[in-house]
């Protein structure tokens, strides 16, 4: 049973945390700075190094042009570059979320972190199945383009190539799922605690300050105005 909003998103920070766009956690909660960091810079030199840099040279010095590609390849590294260092907000975004979350609680409104974390792992696994689905539409295209028993040779390093080739663009696409998720999460406390609180003050309108009113009415206008009458 999920008793906590960190743990009903954390299927989503956790893929995030691969991905280098949230720190890694371990025990949850505890973020692990170092680790994070030198599993970004590891693996983003090696990418870098030997795949995109080239690529770009290359079509640079051929094309004398720019590719889509590439800046996606630029918008990927600012957003990890943003995910990383406004991390500390994001969690204590979420443990703000988790205080709203008692407040809504508080004024009978039952949490779901469960439905929530079903929803969140929902969306982890159609994030999967998309890139999947993705790198085998391209390994499949260049099954097409080159020679079969050239392709049964290379096939390992075309499953390689093409995961490469789509991983910024499926990053930005996380990254967009994680910022809706918490947006959607904000707007569904906010919206809730705006409407219990419309009717906590209607309550307390009907049931208290209108019997008040009424009472001072008798007391300081109607009786004087009868006792002088």
């Amino acid at each position: 049973m999920t008793k906590t909003l960190e743990r009903a998103l954390a299927p989503l920070m956790t893929i995030g945390g691969f991905c280098n766009l949230c720190m890694f956690e371990y025990p949850l909660g505890k973020p692990r700075t170092y680790i994070s960091y030198l599993y970004a810079l590891t693996k983003w030199s090696l990418l870098v190094y030997f795949n995109y840099y080239p690529e770009f040279i290359i079509s640079l010095k051929i094309y004398k042009m720019i590719f889509t590609s590439d800046i996606i390849l630029l918008i990927t590294f600012i957003l990890i570059l943003i995910s990383i260092c406004h991390f500390k907000e994001l969690k204590m975004c979420l443990r703000e979320l988790a205080i709203v979350d008692h407040t809504l609680e508080a004024l009978g409104e039952p949490k779901e972190y469960q439905r929530r974390r079903n929803w969140i792992i929902r969306i982890t696994i159609g994030w999967i199945a998309y890139v999947l689905f993705q790198s085998a539409f391209y390994i499949i295209i260049n099954l097409f383009i080159v020679n079969f028993d050239t392709y049964k040779r290379i096939f390992f390093f075309s499953i390689f190539f093409a995961f490469q080739y789509t991983y910024p663009s499926n990053i930005i696409i996380l990254s967009a799922l994680i910022s809706a998720a918490i947006l959607g999460l904000v707007l569904y406390m906010c919206i809730h605690l705006l409407c219990k609180l419309f009717l906590l003050t209607l309550c307390i309108k009907m049931f208290i300050v209108k019997p008040i009113q009424t009472l001072c009415i008798k007391m300081f206008i109607v009786k004087p105005i009868q006792t002088f009458c």
